[in-house]
């Protein structure tokens, strides 16, 4: 298993997953095909051997079924059983409160991981 980059589109947010547990997903999530794009990424933390995991979650913008698809890419974190400590960044505009929102419900639905919630005027 090799570390996982992807570059950003108008659609679609650059990856950047490392076997050491830094995940970065970063920019604007509208993809074309949702499960085309986050099928792999979900594949790929469902098979990682990192004991700590740290993902940094900074989307300005996701459309609904990039909302699910980043759901099932936590609750694929939280069920790997390798990691032993999830931390999740979870980073919003300064008034974007329904970013903020769905930073709360996704870590209602996540067990192990420690949510952080970082706001922003320019932190994208």
């Amino acid at each position: 298993m090799n570390n996982l980059s992807i570059q950003k589109t108008d659609s679609t947010p650059e990856i950047d997953f490392e076997l050491n547990g830094d995940l970065k997903i970063t920019g604007r999530s509208l993809p074309e095909d949702v499960h085309k794009f986050y099928d792999p990424l979900i594949e790929w933390v469902r098979n990682m051997d990192a004991v700590d995991v740290k993902l940094e979650l900074k989307l300005e913008y996701l459309n609904t079924s990039s909302t699910k698809k980043v759901l099932n890419l936590l609750i694929a974190l939280d069920e790997n059983i390798s990691i032993k400590n999830i931390e999740v960044n979870w980073y919003y505009e300064f008034d974007d409160l329904e970013m903020e929102d769905l930073g709360q419900i996704y870590e209602e639905d996540i067990s192990r991981a420690k949510f952080n919630y970082i706001e922003g005027i320019d932190i994208f």
